[in-house]
């Protein structure tokens, strides 16, 4: 069963703080088609990941598509994933407060290296709630986007929002 015992312990063992999360959920299965950028993205079908332009997008006999967005430059800096989310409209915000008319995306990491990035939901009775792209691992519901701070992601380093109608 997607969200047992035995797959939230292993996710648990990565990120401790979701034991005390009550909104903490599996929702999705684990996919190696599309990651944690391309899903804060609202994207299923492809890879996001830094690459020469040249290359981009790249197709892989399994299916799999890989591609970076936009021109953007060949990396995960705070301001390359930036200007990313800026040409899909998102604009940098505060905080991760749920907000009427907007929808939001989080990213983790350091000062230097943006590590993961996640959404924040904006329909049905999740509305709110963040939901997470475990690399190629299971998609979650989390209720507050520092439960997955840590050794992994690193910490909480910008919020965007854009309008949402």
């Amino acid at each position: 069963m997607l969200n047992s015992d035995e797959n939230r312990n292993k996710i648990i063992k990565s990120f401790p703080k979701l034991v005390g999360d009550k909104d903490f959920k599996i929702v999705g299965d684990q996919s190696p088609n599309y990651n944690c950028f391309a899903w804060a993205a609202n994207h299923k079908d492809t890879i996001w990941q830094p690459m020469r332009i040249g290359l981009r997008p790249l197709h892989r006999l399994d299916g799999v598509s890989f591609d970076w967005p936009f021109d953007a430059a060949e990396d995960t800096k705070l301001s390359t994933m930036i200007m990313i989310f800026s040409k899909l409209g998102y604009k940098e915000c505060s905080d991760g407060e749920y907000e009427e008319g907007f929808r939001k995306v989080v990213l983790y990491g350091t000062e230097e290296e943006v590590t993961h990035a996640g959404r924040q939901l904006v329909n049905g009775k999740e509305k709110g709630k963040w939901t997470s792209k475990l690399g190629l691992s299971f998609e979650i519901i989390h209720g507050d986007p520092t439960t997955i701070e840590g050794k992994d992601y690193g910490l909480v380093i910008s919020y965007l929002r854009m309008p949402f109608p």
